[in-house]
C-alpha cells in the first residue's frame, strides 16, 4: 500500500502505509514540514457534516437541495452557474473527473490560469511542449540557475539534489534560496525578460553560442537592437553581471529552473520563453525545468469530458471578482480551491454571498474561508481517506493512492454522480465508470490502471519531449515597468516552508498579515485603484527598496479582508494569467 501527497507541490512525496516517505529516487526517504504534519492536520478543522445556511443536515438532504438550486439555475441560464476549482488536490478523480457534470449542463468555468499556465504556453511556443528535464537529468548537471524558483523553501527534494553543486539564484530579493546559493543576482520586478535578452545578446555577440535554434538570425537581429547599458538600467543588473551570467552559462552549462511566480509578473510569459532558450543556445538539450505535467501524456481533457461537452463560458481568473460584482454569476460551485483568498477580487465574492446576490456551494474537507461563507457546505474526504491516481509535475511516477484513514464525507466523483441522478441528467460522460475513464486517460503514458493497482507505483515515459532545435520565435515585445513615485512599491508574493498557500494553518497557526519592506515599519495601508488593505510592515534588509513581500499563506489583512482585494486585473499575453507579482501599491503608515 502506498499513498502520495496530492498538493500543488513539485516534490509529490510518496509514503508507505505507515506514512513513512519511501526511500526511492528522488523521494529518498525525505519529506517536508507539511508532509510530516499531514496526519495531524487530517483531524483538525474538518467539515464533518453537511450544512445548509448554517444548519446541520444530512449529506442526502444537502445533495437534494443543491440539485434543486442547480435545476433552478439551469432553467434561468446555465452560463450563470460558475464552477471554480484548482489544485488543492492533484488526484485525477478528485480534480478533473467532476468537471464532467458542469460541462454537460453548460455551466461556466474559470480559465484555471492563475498558477503555471503562462509559462506552459510560453515554453510550448518555442519547444512545442513545456516538458523539460527529468529528475534523472538533474543529477548530471554540475550547476544550476534558480530563476525566480525558491527551491530551498518550495521544492526541498529538488534543492537536495544541488546542495553540493554550484548554484546561482536570480530573484527580486535576497530570498532563502538566494542566501544559500553561491551567487545571488537581484533583478527589478517585471524585468527578467530584459536580463534574459542581455544574456542572449552576450552569448551571440561574444561567439559563445554552441547550440541551434530556428530563426537564429531574427533572434540575433532582435537582441542587437538593445544596448547592454539599457538592459542593465532597466533590469538593475550591472553590465558586468549580465556578462558574468552569459559566460557562466557557456562555461558551466547549468540546469535552469524557472519558477511559476515569474509567469504571474509583468512580461512573465516573454521572460520564461527567453529564459528557456538560453540552455539551447549553449548546446544543452532539455536544459531547463518548469513543469512536466503536460508532458506525460495524461489525457486531462478526456477526464474532464471535453471530447463530448464543453463549458458555455470561460471566465478569466483575473476577472473573477469583476464578474461577481457586475452580477453576471448567480451560483458559484467550489471544490478543490479556496477562491475567497486566492483569486483576484475575492472580496467581491464575500460581499455578493453575504448580500444574497450569489448562492455559494462548497465541497471541501476543511473549513476554509470560502466554506465558512457558503450557503451550502458538503464534507469531502482528504487524500489520506480515498482512492485516486496521483501524478507529479516533477518526477515520472504515477501512484495508485490508497486510503490509510477512515473516510469523512463524500468523494467528488460520488457527489457529482449523485447530483446528476437528482437532476435526472443522463449522459455518456456521467455513465462511464470513473475508473475506466482514468484508465483511458493514463494509457498514453504507457501505464494502465491494472498495472497501477498491482504495482502501486509505475514509472512512465514522457510522451511530449521538447524539440532539439527550438524556435526563437515568437520574439518578445516587453514593456518597461513604469517608475515608482514616492511611497510606491511593487507587491510580490512568496512561499512559506510551513504552508502550501492557505493550507496547514490548522497545524502551524494563522500568520499575521506582515509585509516585509526595506523602508517601512508599523501598521500600514497598501492601496491602489482596486482597493486597500491594512497590514503590519516589518523592515527586512533582504528586501530591496521599492519591493514589498508577503507570504502566500498570509492572505487575510488585519481587518479580515482578503489581500487579493488589491491584486490587479491585468493578464499575461500567453495564457491570461493574472499578474499578481509586482502589483504597484502606495504605502501609507497609519500607526508606528
Amino acid at each position: 500500500m502506498v499513498i502520495a501527497c496530492t498538493r500543488d507541490c513539485y516534490d509529490t512525496c510518496i509514503f508507505d502505509e505507515n506514512y513513512k516517505p519511501l526511500n526511492i529516487f528522488p523521494i529518498n526517504g525525505l519529506t517536508c514540514a507539511r508532509g510530516r504534519a499531514d496526519l495531524i492536520r487530517n483531524e483538525r478543522n474538518r467539515v464533518t457534516s453537511a450544512y445548509i445556511d448554517g444548519k446541520e443536515v444530512s449529506i442526502d438532504d444537502a445533495i437534494k437541495y443543491v440539485a434543486k438550486l442547480l435545476r433552478e439555475a439551469i432553467k434561468r441560464n446555465p452560463a450563470r452557474i460558475l464552477r471554480t476549482d484548482y489544485d488543492g488536490n492533484q488526484g485525477l478523480l478528485t480534480w478533473y473527473f467532476p468537471d464532467r457534470l458542469f460541462n454537460v449542463i453548460g455551466a461556466s468555468q474559470t480559465d484555471r490560469s492563475i498558477c503555471s499556465a503562462e509559462g506552459h504556453a510560453a515554453i510550448k511556443a518555442h519547444y512545442g511542449t513545456s516538458m523539460g528535464a527529468l529528475p534523472e537529468d538533474f543529477i548530471k548537471y554540475k550547476a544550476a540557475v534558480f530563476w525566480a524558483f525558491p527551491a530551498s523553501v518550495s521544492a526541498p527534494h529538488i534543492w537536495a539534489l544541488f546542495i553540493k553543486k554550484f548554484k546561482v539564484a536570480i530573484d527580486v530579493r535576497l530570498s532563502d534560496t538566494a542566501r544559500k546559493s553561491d551567487k545571488a543576482v537581484i533583478v527589478r520586478p517585471g524585468t527578467d525578460v530584459f536580463l534574459a535578452i542581455g544574456i542572449i545578446k552576450v552569448l551571440i555577440e561574444e561567439g559563445l553560442v554552441e547550440g541551434k535554434v530556428r530563426h537564429f538570425e531574427e533572434l540575433a537581429d532582435y537582441v542587437g537592437r538593445f544596448s547592454l547599458d539599457y538592459l542593465s538600467r532597466v533590469s538593475g543588473v550591472s553590465v558586468d553581471g549580465i556578462r558574468w551570467l552569459a559566460e557562466f552559462y557557456h562555461d558551466y552549462k547549468p540546469l535552469t529552473l524557472i519558477g511559476f511566480a515569474l509567469g504571474r509578473s509583468l512580461n512573465g510569459g516573454d521572460a520564461i520563453g527567453m529564459i528557456s532558450l538560453i540552455p539551447a543556445l549553449v548546446g544543452l538539450e532539455r536544459g531547463y525545468y518548469y513543469s512536466n505535467s503536460l508532458g506525460w501524456g495524461i489525457d486531462f481533457d478526456y477526464l474532464r469530458g471535453l471530447h463530448m461537452a464543453r463549458s458555455s463560458r470561460v471566465i478569466p481568473m483575473a476577472d473573477f471578482g469583476d464578474y461577481i460584482e457586475r452580477g453576471e454569476v448567480d451560483l458559484v460551485y467550489v471544490w478543490n480551491e479556496n477562491p475567497v483568498v486566492t483569486l483576484p477580487g475575492g472580496d467581491k465574492l464575500i460581499e455578493a454571498a453575504r448580500e444574497g446576490r450569489v448562492t455559494l456551494i462548497v465541497h471541501d474537507p476543511y473549513w476554509s474561508e470560502t466554506a465558512k461563507l457558503a450557503n451550502v457546505v458538503i464534507p469531502a474526504p482528504t487524500f489520506l481517506e480515498k482512492y485516486d491516481v496521483i501524478y507529479s509535475y516533477w518526477h515520472d511516477y504515477l501512484v495508485y493512492n490508497e486510503p490509510i484513514k477512515s473516510p469523512k464525507g463524500i468523494t467528488e466523483v460520488d457527489l457529482i454522480r449523485r447530483l446528476a441522478k437528482e437532476l435526472e441528467v443522463s449522459h455518456p460522460l456521467l455513465l462511464e465508470d470513473p475508473w475506466e475513464a482514468v484508465d483511458k486517460a493514463i494509457r498514453p503514458t504507457g501505464a494502465t490502471l491494472e498495472e497501477l493497482r498491482e504495482r502501486k507505483i509505475v514509472k512512465v515515459k514522457p510522451r511530449y519531449l521538447p524539440a532539439n532545435e527550438p524556435d526563437a520565435l515568437p520574439l518578445p515585445n516587453p514593456v518597461e515597468p513604469s517608475e515608482l513615485s514616492n511611497n510606491e512599491v511593487h507587491l510580490v508574493f512568496t512561499s512559506h516552508p510551513l504552508y502550501t498557500n492557505t493550507q496547514f494553518r490548522e497545524v502551524y497557526g494563522d500568520l499575521e498579515p506582515v509585509v516585509y519592506t526595506h523602508d517601512y515599519e508599523g501598521i500600514v495601508i497598501l492601496e491602489n485603484e482596486f482597493g486597500n488593505i491594512r497590514v503590519r510592515a516589518v523592515k527586512d534588509s533582504n528586501v530591496p527598496p521599492g519591493v514589498a513581500l508577503i507570504y502566500k499563506s498570509s492572505l487575510i489583512d488585519l481587518d479580515g479582508k482578503p489581500i487579493n482585494a488589491i491584486t490587479g486585473r491585468v493578464k499575461g499575453k500567453y495564457a491570461g494569467t493574472p499578474l499578481l507579482n509586482g502589483v504597484k501599491v502606495r504605502v501609507r503608515v497609519v500607526d508606528k
